[in-house]
């Protein structure tokens, strides 16, 4: 005994054309506009003006743009050339960026964002004397 088969239902093209056209519509309306943003970026190096792989950079919101009520601090490692970059809310606002790495003394530096721009800041940390 064969099992029996449904038959499907056709769409005519100016329901299939009309389906998509509101489609379309309703998602272009609905769509929302992507938020700017600004980068903090920059470079950590060791004394001797090698760069610094793995220190731990920290960025905490001092001043906030108009409008942003609340910014969660950021943490993360510095790549193999000591690189680092975070994302912040575009607008004039102030960040501090604290750097630390095993053997250095941690250094802070404030960085000023005026809009949505690349703000780079650069480090060199000095060994901690024994």
């Amino acid at each position: 005994m064969k099992p029996k088969r449904r038959k499907r239902k056709r769409i005519g093209a100016r329901a299939l054309l009309l389906a998509v056209s509101v489609f379309s519509l309703l998602s272009a309306g609905g769509q929302k506009k992507s938020a700017s943003f600004a980068i903090v970026a920059g470079t950590v190096f060791r004394d001797n003006g090698f760069s610094l792989p793995g220190a731990d950079v920290l960025i905490q919101a001092k001043s906030l743009p108009e409008g942003v009520r609340k910014f969660k601090p950021q943490r993360l490692l510095s790549d193999g050339r000591g690189e680092f970059a975070f994302r912040v809310p575009a607008g004039k606002a102030v960040y501090t960026l604290t750097v630390k790495a095993g053997g250095y003394q941690a250094a802070e530096k404030d960085v000023n964002v005026n809009a949505d721009e690349r703000a780079d800041v650069y480090f060199e940390l000095r060994p901690v004397s024994r």
